[in-house]
């Protein structure tokens, strides 16, 4: 329902044509400069000579390398989708309709990977299992176990990715199983179904679309990662299409026109999934809540009880407990030399030395602070805007509104990758300041993020009845009063909600800043990618130790912060 917008027809053409330049310069334009920079010779500002059209970058990029690079990108998204499912949808199941005990782990383990950087995700891997060297392995060798864990493959990426992509399944799946009648479930169980069958049969049928969607999602999101691979497969020679964008960029000599073009491939094979994606979730409907009302009953694990918490907890010792073990020993060890898993307990060989150069690192320093400013400005700029723009969708009558919530939602189907290129381009291109500067990561982060921070507004701003509004507007209110004074307060705990978001996205991102920073406007996990680049492990993992424990403090402050005191 949408409230009449008050003003003249010119205003509410201003405010529309204002709305639609802000997400054209941060979306429209640069998949513009993408895909024009894919059908020239040579990229349009470079002022060498007069641009002619092409398909030649097309033609050259079809080489056996990205056809490896296609296939592992496929094999990668493939296999982490599914271990991303199988660990999100257990959590969720768990969670939602089972006496499993310790719920409050579940649900915790079930989002709290969300909040690690996959880039220190990927470092805390490589720790545990890159060759003999691996922590994995040298304990496995000193126990005499016939393991061997071998991270830097694809099967490792696979994994990573499936752990830390496993809460979009659980988040996905968790409501939709909370709304499964349970007398469905109790049907199957009188007549003589087991718990396996019940599950196969009743309660995940019954959340297909949410299934599908997840699934969709989840590929999308791996196929287009980048620090995972980067750090897992480049140095076993592994390839996906994000690095080899990357590589394409940024090695000697560069190749950019082919980039843009392997970029556009990129993205309309992501946009076909989003499509896909998106036509799933509007479907067929499985409801199965009706007017008598929904009894919370769960089903009893019996004897499985201690199964299912045992699962819990090595999901959460996997994404948590033994990365940050891993990040413990690279960064308090004096020596890399681990002769055997005794040694992991020799406090003779521990010392501060590196945890506290990194802390006084000026590099470190500096990261931290761009990371910091960049964050703040992408959460307040993207609260200002993100509210006047769901207000602007869901609750006036502006021309051309549909579009921009259309438009709002394009970056899902643009990797951060492509997307930093874009930015690049239109910020080169266009004859103002703002390449080399904080300015430019903050219009990355916000175009990267405006389909999370929207629809985080959006879906509280949808809450309200537009029966409050009008009944301050028949009293005399103007808009701008109705909204400081009726809507603001009803929907700041979901506006809070969504610059805590906005800020841990931000500190997180990595591959929406990889063109765009300079050695003075390096955010800190760009100075974590170069330590890796040079080598030094040790510096490595004192930074993703020190990086980790900044995002488990903002995410637990934000937490508290942003609890609605409605």
């Amino acid at each position: 329902m949408h409230t009449k917008a008050t003003g003249s027809p010119l205003t509410k053409s201003a405010i529309s044509l204002l709305l639609f330049t802000i997400l054209g310069v941060l979306v429209v334009v640069p998949l513009i400069m993408v895909v024009y920079a894919a059908f020239v010779d040579h990229l349009p500002f470079s002022g060498e000579r007069e641009v002619s059209w092409t398909l030649d970058n097309f033609r050259a990029i079809w080489a056996p390398e990205v056809g490896a690079a296609a296939l592992n990108t496929l094999i990668v998204a493939t296999g982490g989708t599914v271990i991303a499912l199988l660990f999100g949808g257990l959590l969720a199941w768990l969670g939602a309709r089972t006496d499993v005990p310790w719920k409050g782990l579940v649900h915790l383990a079930g989002v709290m990977p969300l909040f690690v950087s996959l880039l220190v995700a990927a470092v805390t891997w490589s720790l545990l299992g890159a060759g003999y060297s691996g922590y994995l392995n040298i304990i496995f060798r000193s126990l005499g176990l016939p393991f061997h864990v071998e991270m830097r493959s694809l099967a490792g990426i696979a994994l990573v990715e499936g752990i830390y992509y496993a809460p979009y399944a659980y988040i996905f799946l968790f409501g939709a199983l909370t709304l499964v009648h349970p007398d469905l479930e109790e049907a199957a169980a009188v007549h003589g179904a087991r718990l396996g069958q019940t599950l196969r049969m009743i309660s995940f049928p019954l959340v297909r679309p949410a299934l599908i969607g997840a699934a969709l999602l989840i590929f999308v999101l791996i196929a287009e990662d980048f620090p995972v691979p980067q750090i897992l497969g480049g140095p076993a020679g592994i390839e996906t299409l994000s690095m080899r964008i990357y590589n394409m960029m940024t090695r000697i000599p560069s190749y950019p026109n082919q980039a843009a073009s392997l970029s556009v491939v990129l993205t309309v094979a992501v946009w076909a999934l989003v499509y896909t994606q998106r036509r799933v979730l509007g479907g067929t409907d499985y409801r199965t809540v009706t007017g008598k009302g929904l009894a919370q009953r769960t089903v009893a694990l019996k004897g499985w009880r201690s199964v299912a918490a045992g699962f819990v907890v090595l999901y959460a010792l996997a994404a948590i407990g033994l990365p940050l073990w891993a990040l413990v020993q690279g960064s308090l060890r004096s020596n890399l030399f681990i002769p055997n898993a005794a040694a992991f307990f020799d406090v003779s060989q521990f010392s501060l030395q590196h945890v506290i150069e990194a802390a006084t690192s000026t590099e470190v320093r500096e990261g931290f602070i761009n990371s910091l400013i960049a964050a703040v400005a992408t959460a307040a700029f993207g609260c200002v805007f993100f509210f006047v723009l769901a207000y602007a969708v869901n609750r006036t009558d502006l021309p051309g509104r549909h579009w921009l919530e259309y438009i709002a939602m394009v970056p899902l189907a643009l990797p951060a990758i492509v997307l930093a290129l874009g930015v690049l381009w239109t910020w080169l291109a266009i004859p103002l300041p703002v390449y080399g500067t904080i300015a430019i990561l903050v219009i990355a982060f916000a175009a990267r993020f405006v389909p999370q921070g929207y629809r985080a507004i959006s879906a509280s701003v949808i809450q309200i009845h537009d029966d409050l509004e009008n009944a301050a507007l028949v009293a005399g209110a103007s808009r701008w009063q109705t909204v400081k004074w009726v809507m603001l307060p009803l929907v700041r705990g979901g506006v809070a909600a969504a610059a805590f978001l906005l800020f841990v996205l931000s500190v997180r991102e990595l591959a929406a800043s990889l063109f765009l920073y300079t050695t003075r406007t390096r955010v800190l996990s760009i100075v974590l990618l170069e330590s890796y680049d040079n080598g030094m492990w040790s510096n490595v993992a004192s930074i993703s130790l020190l990086y980790t424990l900044i995002l488990i403090v903002i995410t637990l402050a934000g937490q508290k912060w942003m609890r609605p005191s409605l």
